[in-house]
């Protein structure tokens, strides 16, 4: 039996009149609440519709390797470990926490520019 929890995380602690980080999926792009640009690659726009998809709420693991065809589980991990490096060179940190044998959580306010494709990888 699995003793598996749906956990909401509390919200980053945001600056006063902090914005929400954006995907702008047509674009290919994540921009910061400072208004910082990261370009996006295929797995990393991906890993980021999951996560705005699921707002505060772990994102397996298992769902990101489905939604990645062709990537295994440690593929995540570099991708995962890229997208926080360039949003790092922006001198931000990507507020995404890891969830120890289980996922991520995104824990910002996320939104989108468009309506993404009904493609969207599932809670696990």
């Amino acid at each position: 039996m699995s003793l598996r929890r749906s956990a909401s995380f509390p919200a980053a602690k945001p600056s006063a009149g902090a914005q929400p980080w954006e995907l702008r999926y047509q674009a290919w792009v994540l921009v910061t609440p400072a208004g910082a640009i990261v370009h996006l690659s295929a797995a990393e726009r991906i890993c980021m519709l999951g996560l705005l998809a699921h707002p505060r709420r772990e994102l397996t693991r298992a769902a990101l390797v489905q939604s990645l065809p062709g990537l295994g589980a440690g593929a995540i991990n570099v991708v995962i470990s890229r997208l926080r490096r360039k949003v790092g060179e922006t001198g931000e940190v990507l507020p995404l926490r890891t969830v120890h044998g289980m996922g991520y959580v995104f824990l910002a306010g996320l939104r989108s520019d468009t309506a993404p494709p009904q493609a969207t990888p599932a809670a696990g």
